[in-house]
């Protein structure tokens, strides 16, 4: 497995990398990914901000000799170092996710940016669209259970009153008028 955009760290690690998978005002998704030289039984990247504990995790064996996580951490370019554990243990040198690949800024391809409840700002105007389509389709079936702004009562008397005006009509030359004989 090749490590894109990755940085040598040295130490018996090869390269490593950093991507920003999703980016919002109070976390931060991010996937690490190591190369390991040499034979480890464990890998663990610590994650260091100045005047804060660091944060540990380990990292999970991806194949030919990678290891790496998915996880979600506080936004900002941390300090990060590498260390396997074992009979001999080893770190890294320290390299910061910015170094390593990661793009921490807000216009990122891969970064979308949240509202108070929690969705981001196309979510809420598809959102927005579904609920004027919803009302578009309540005033469209009103118009229709209504008839239109005709209903059954008003189309009726249209009917009688063209029924009344038939009847009354004078009949045509060659046609006989209702009650009377036709002409022999």
């Amino acid at each position: 497995m090749v490590l894109l955009a990755a940085v040598d760290v040295g130490g018996g690690f090869g390269g490593a990398s950093a991507e920003v998978l999703n980016l919002e005002d109070q976390s931060m998704e991010i996937e690490i990914q190591v190369e390991v030289r040499s034979t480890a039984e464990a890998v663990v990247v610590h994650f260091a901000l100045s005047g804060e504990d660091p944060v540990t995790l380990p990292l999970v064996a991806r194949g030919d000799g990678v290891f790496g996580i998915t996880t979600e951490l506080k936004p900002a370019n941390y300090e990060v170092v590498f260390e396997t554990l074992g009979d001999a243990s080893i770190q890294s040198l320290p390299v910061s996710l910015t170094d390593m690949g990661a793009d921490l800024t807000p216009s990122s391809g891969s970064v979308t940016s949240t509202t108070e409840g929690g969705f981001s700002n196309v979510t809420r105007g598809w959102g927005w669209l579904a609920l004027a389509f919803a009302a578009a389709s309540l005033a469209a079936l009103a118009f229709w259970v209504l008839g239109g702004g005709r209903n059954e009562e008003s189309v009726a008397s249209e009917h009688e009153s063209d029924v009344v005006a038939t009847s009354r009509a004078e009949p045509a030359e060659d046609q006989p008028s209702i009650g009377s004989p036709p002409d022999p």
